[in-house]
């Protein structure tokens, strides 16, 4: 009888994984006005997907696993990540703002002649104080020491943190502001922040 019983989980738990292996969604991305979003990024619990939205605002995948969490995130409009409810069809809307309210005492470096630089990393370079890029683009804020061999900040785009692989996709020519946070300001990002922030604005 135990047999049996074994076997009959293993079927479970064999036909299980293979539901989730095969199952498909689809994601639409809007931005405030309802219209689709194309171009935008989608994100698997902070892993980036090889593929973008169509021009429908479409983004078809097969889950090898199920995310807790899903983000939408467009260069001039901003990023908007969700708790993943199960479901097969899922609508994002993406809006510009949501920006946190920082310390007037942090250096902030407005906009300005953004055409000059073709990348972000440029534009670190040439316009940010505090920071240091390297020609690898390796972001390190000015003053802080390597204590477990990572001295990668924290990145923050209109309130919500991304991967430096989605905020290197930024448009120069987008960024209203950046701002650059070590210190104590960093406290209320707790440990996210040891290695410091840098918080960009977009148009």
């Amino acid at each position: 009888m135990k047999k049996y019983i074994f076997i009959l989980l293993g079927a479970l738990i064999f036909s299980s994984s293979i539901y989730s292996q095969e199952k498909k969604i689809s994601i639409k991305v809007k931005d405030v006005y309802n219209r689709p979003v194309a171009g935008a990024t989608i994100l698997l619990d902070s892993v980036k997907q090889n593929a973008l939205t169509n021009s429908n605002g479409i983004f078809k995948t097969k889950l090898e696993f199920e995310p807790k969490e899903i983000s939408a995130f467009h260069p001039k409009i901003g990023i908007k990540k969700i708790k993943y409810d199960g479901k097969n069809n899922i609508i994002i809307k993406i809006k510009k703002g949501n920006d946190l309210n920082l310390s007037n005492n942090s250096p902030k470096q407005k906009s300005s002649n953004s055409l000059n630089y073709n990348t972000i990393y440029d534009y670190l370079r040439g316009k940010v104080a505090g920071l240091h890029v390297s020609s690898e683009n390796t972001i390190v804020i000015r003053g802080y020491n390597s204590i477990n061999g990572n001295m990668t900040p924290l990145f923050i785009v209109n309130g919500t943190s991304v991967s430096q692989e989605v905020f290197g996709r930024i448009v120069p020519n987008d960024i209203k502001s950046v701002t650059v946070l070590k210190g104590p300001e960093t406290t209320i990002y707790g440990v996210r922040g040891a290695n410091g922030v840098v918080i960009v604005k977009t148009k």
